[in-house]
């Protein structure tokens, strides 16, 4: 479940389970999500995000020209739907930093940098 500032009520959505595992660690005390960044509408489960160094917000993980961007840390995966209107940032709870993850049901496959930076996060290919 996700929080703002602001009363809302969504309807459940999604329902898709990345976890290839039932072990999982999620980030302690939730991670602040820069609307800004994500802009408006739904952000899916899976998502890659990293954190901004300079403002503490995570934002969509985007691979820096030959290797994982700087002026960013903290590589995480999120385990839920978040409805984002663009404007007020989202607190999420569940963003998984040690766990195993199935690559194909991510809405975007993790590249060599990523996975890299984040050697507590499996990521389990089918076969």
């Amino acid at each position: 479940m996700a929080y703002t500032l602001k009363p809302t009520r969504t309807a459940f959505s999604g329902g898709k389970n990345i976890l290839a595992s039932e072990h999982v660690q999620f980030i302690e005390g939730g991670a602040t999500l820069d609307a800004t960044k994500f802009g408006a509408g739904l952000i899916e489960v899976g998502t890659l995000i990293v954190r901004n160094t300079t403002t503490g917000k995570f934002e969509p993980y985007a691979d820096g020209a030959d290797s994982f961007p700087p002026g960013y840390d903290e590589p995480a995966v999120l385990n839920v739907d978040v409805e984002c209107n663009g404007v007020d940032d989202v607190i999420v709870g569940e963003v998984i930093v040690r766990g195993s993850v199935y690559e194909a049901k991510l809405p975007v496959a993790p590249s060599e940098h990523f996975k890299a930076k984040a050697p507590m996060i499996r990521f389990v290919k089918e076969i």
